[in-house]
């Protein structure tokens, strides 16, 4: 009896243990189409939006249940896409395009760039009127009337920026190619270049909190500030694929690249757990929307959602 009583409850804990890990796997979302998606930003955990490859945005307001294509009118490569509010949000890409919307998505007005601008792969607003966007050969500019005009800013940096990121109203960190990680603390009028440790290139970067800051970039790396982005240390990944973008909510976030490369921490970027997925498609972008939800995209329309709920 005892030997029977022990087999029982070995099966109860078993099943336990599969359950809670189908509750934590990465599902995959059916997304209304096959093209690349790039960026994404979730108001809340039911309210998203993604942008990508040849004008493509779409939204969702059921968690990613049910996707519906806006009209973004244009047919630009969009890369990166922040919201203020449900309503209003902004979206930037190539040929220096930048998109308003104040309808939640369904209609999008083309703001006006700085002149002979370069294509833009990354946006930060800190509320509805005050925002950045970045992308080649150190291109930052920014914006305090929500776009309606927009003013670029000198850098001494020549590479790629690919991420700008903002802890708070003066705190903010843009990330780029060859290690470049340049660190505001006066909102945004003045960036200094920052030594990363690396010179790899750097694809993106969240903050965990007031002081702890993680980017993220190729051939697996890890880098990590305990000071608010003054100095860095590298942190290992166990990964060599290349790391495409990070996000952090408390001390949970999610690190996603190519190949389905997926690291998770739990420990606000100390150590890191391979989540990765089966299907080696190439992720791009990621969102830790609460400390138990996570939403990731990538190539050919890749939507990703996971709940530990």
């Amino acid at each position: 009896m005892k030997s029977v009583k022990t087999i029982y409850i070995f099966l109860i804990f078993l099943t336990l243990g599969n359950t809670l890990r189908a509750q934590t796997k990465w599902q995959t979302q059916v997304a209304p189409s096959l093209r690349h998606l790039y960026g994404l930003y979730f108001t809340d955990e039911m309210t998203g939006t993604v942008c990508g490859l040849a004008g493509t945005v779409s939204h969702t307001t059921n968690g990613g249940e049910n996707w519906t294509d806006c009209n973004s009118g244009v047919t630009n490569q969009l890369r990166g896409v922040s919201m203020t509010s449900v309503t209003n949000g902004f979206v930037v890409g190539r040929d220096g395009m930048i998109l308003h919307t104040t309808d939640s998505g369904v209609n999008w007005k083309e703001q006006h760039a700085p002149s002979k601008l370069q294509p833009l792969l990354a946006t930060y607003f800190l509320d509805s009127l005050r925002g950045f966007a970045v992308g080649w050969y150190g291109t930052i500019i920014h914006t305090t009337d929500g776009g309606e005009h927009w003013e670029l800013q000198k850098t001494d940096v020549t590479t790629f920026l690919r991420c700008v990121v903002f802890v708070n109203e003066s705190v903010g960190i843009i990330v780029g190619e060859k290690g470049t990680l340049l660190r505001t603390t006066n909102g945004g009028k003045v960036w200094s270049l920052i030594e990363s440790e690396t010179t790899e290139n750097l694809t993106g970067a969240s903050f965990v909190s007031n002081l702890i800051v993680i980017a993220v970039g190729e051939n697996g790396t890890l880098v990590r500030s305990t000071d608010g982005g003054k100095r860095w240390q590298c942190v290992e990944s166990h990964q060599k694929n290349n790391l495409r973008g990070v996000s952090f909510k408390g001390n949970i976030g999610s690190a996603v690249g190519e190949n389905g490369t997926i690291l998770t921490s739990k420990d606000a970027g100390v150590s890191w757990s391979d989540e990765s997925s089966i299907d080696k498609t190439h992720l791009l972008a990621v969102q830790q929307i609460t400390p138990h939800v996570a939403v990731a995209i990538g190539l050919n329309g890749t939507i990703l959602r996971k709940s530990s709920k």
